[in-house]
C-alpha cells in the first residue's frame, strides 16, 4: 500500500470519524433544544421558584420532628416525602404548579426511598401535563413507573403511604388518558380511605374509553345524584353533561377536571385514616407559611 493509499484511508477513516461526532452533537443540540425543556429549565432559575424551594427545604424538616414526636399515639407518623408529595399534589390542585415541582424536586434532591423518588416524578409529570408540556411529561412518566411493597409494621404509616401512591398514580393516569390504570389505581384509593366516588368515576370514563358509552354515562348520572360527591365535583360533571355533542364520540377526560382533583384532595378529611384530618391541617398551616405572592 502505498504512502498516498495510506493517507486517503486515514482520511477517509478520520472522516467517518468526526461524522459520527457531528451526528451525536447535532442529536443532543436537537434534543437540548425542545422549547418544553427550556421552559422547565428557565421555570427552574426564577427567583420566586429559588425562594420557595429554599424556604421550604428549611421549613419543613422541623415541622415532620415536632409533628411525630407531638402525636397522639393512635395518631399516623409522616414522613417528610409523603408530607412533600400531599403538599405538592395540593399546591398543583391550587393551580400553584411551580410550587409542586419543587417539592418534586426537593424529594429527588433528598430522599432516599427510591419509591418515593419515582412518585415525585409521577407529580412532577402531573404537573408538566397541566402546563402543556405534554412531550416531556411523557418522558417523565415513562420513568416514573412504581411498585411500592408496602411491607412497614405499622398500618397507619402503611395506609397513608398506600393512600398517596393511589393518589399520585391514579391522578397521573388520568392525565395520561389511561383511564384503565386510572380505574386500578382509585379502587385502592378508595378501599383505603373509603371514598369512593374517585373510583366511580374512573370506571365511567374507562367504560366510556372502552366503547361502552351508554354504561359509563348512566355511571356518570348517578354520580351527578349522589349528594355524598362533593357539590363542586358534582356541578362539575353537569356542566361535562351539557357539552356532550351527540354526533361526536364522547371524550372521557371531560368528567375529571382540576376541580375534581381539588375535592379529592379536600376531601381526604372526611377519609378512613385515622389522624389524617391532623396532617391536613398541618399541611394548610404550612401552605399559609410557605406561600410566596
Amino acid at each position: 500500500m502505498t504512502i498516498q493509499t495510506k493517507l486517503s484511508y486515514l482520511f477517509f477513516k478520520v472522516s467517518v470519524l468526526f461524522g459520527i461526532i457531528l451526528f451525536i452533537l447535532f442529536t443532543y443540540s436537537c434534543k437540548s433544544k425542545n422549547p418544553e425543556q427550556k421552559l422547565y429549565d428557565s421555570l427552574q432559575s426564577t427567583l420566586k421558584y429559588k425562594s420557595y424551594k429554599t424556604l421550604s427545604e428549611n421549613s419543613i424538616p422541623p415541622v415532620v420532628l415536632l409533628f411525630n414526636t407531638t402525636r397522639h399515639p393512635d395518631d399516623p407518623k409522616i414522613s417528610e416525602g409523603i408530607l412533600r408529595l400531599l403538599l405538592g399534589y395540593s399546591w398543583m390542585t391550587n393551580g400553584k404548579t411551580d410550587y409542586a415541582i419543587a417539592e418534586s424536586n426537593i424529594i429527588q434532591d433528598i430522599s432516599k426511598d427510591q419509591d418515593i423518588i419515582l412518585l415525585a416524578r409521577s407529580l412532577n409529570a402531573i404537573c408538566m401535563y397541566e402546563k402543556n408540556w405534554r412531550s416531556i411529561a411523557n418522558e417523565e412518566t415513562q420513568e416514573a413507573v412504581v411498585d411500592i411493597p408496602y411491607n412497614e409494621n405499622d398500618s397507619l404509616v402503611t395506609n397513608l403511604k398506600s393512600m398517596t401512591f393511589h393518589l399520585v398514580l391514579g391522578t397521573l393516569s388520568i392525565y395520561k388518558e389511561d383511564y384503565q390504570n386510572a380505574r386500578f389505581h382509585f379502587a385502592g384509593f378508595s378501599l383505603v380511605s373509603g371514598i369512593r366516588w374517585t373510583y366511580q368515576i374512573a370506571n365511567a370514563m374507562a367504560d366510556i374509553k372502552e366503547g361502552r358509552p351508554n354504561e359509563g354515562l348512566k355511571e356518570i348520572n348517578i354520580i351527578r345524584k349522589n349528594k355524598s360527591v362533593p357539590d363542586s365535583v358534582r356541578i362539575s360533571i353537569k356542566e361535562a353533561l351539557e357539552k356532550i355533542d351527540k354526533t361526536k364520540p364522547i371524550d372521557p377526560k371531560m368528567f375529571w377536571t382540576k376541580t375534581t382533583s381539588r375535592a379529592v384532595y379536600t376531601d381526604l378529611n372526611n377519609s378512613d385514616i385515622t389522624g389524617i384530618n391532623k396532617i391536613i391541617e398541618l399541611l394548610n398551616n404550612l401552605s399559609e407559611k410557605l406561600r410566596i405572592i
